[in-house]
């Protein structure tokens, strides 16, 4: 019997595997960042929401000059305390060239994605919160499996043009081994 029929019949969530994997070169974010914990953020006290908020709230693409229209954003998870259990940043930013025109003292901060090598998982099209994180508690079952190694240095979420608020999808990538 299949792993995914057993899970099944256990009534817990069959075990996901990346799209594909991708090796990428660094590339710079800036945004606006937070410190938080998946234990904070599934128990109603987290910070992810307001992050967004605040990103699109002060229109911090547009002051950065970027059109999230045609190049997209992200989400990156960085910096953090152990795994997937622990403290971490995160930044809702959008790619940049060059960050020598961020002035300081205007709330926004950079992080250099580092090379890596990424599993990339594509969420179902819907309703981007439920479907986001409905994938990332898939990420950290797939995560947990043999063989399937994070290195924590830096995982992002890629919100391109299907990533519409009802009907959207969105990549998540989890840097590996």
């Amino acid at each position: 019997m299949n792993q995914e029929k057993t899970n099944q019949q256990k009534g817990t969530q069959p075990i996901i595997q990346p799209t594909r994997i991708e090796e990428r070169p660094s590339f710079t974010l800036a945004g606006v960042s937070a410190v938080t914990a998946n234990e904070a953020e599934q128990a109603g006290a987290g910070k992810i929401g307001a992050l967004f908020d605040q990103f699109f709230g002060q229109n911090i693409a547009g002051k950065l000059g970027v059109n999230i229209e045609e190049a997209g954003f992200y989400s990156c998870y960085f910096n953090y305390e152990t795994d997937d259990t622990g403290l971490y940043e995160i930044m809702v930013s959008v790619q940049v060239d060059d960050v020598s025109s961020i002035q300081e003292g205007e709330g926004i901060q950079t992080f250099t994605v580092p090379a890596a090598k990424y599993a990339v998982f594509v969420t179902e099209k819907g309703p981007i919160i439920e479907m986001v994180q409905r994938t990332w508690a898939a990420i950290w079952e797939w995560s947990r499996q043999t063989g399937n190694q994070r290195t924590f240095t830096g995982d992002f979420e890629y919100y391109g043009k299907e990533s519409g608020p009802t009907d959207g999808q969105v990549e998540i990538y989890i840097a590996i081994e």
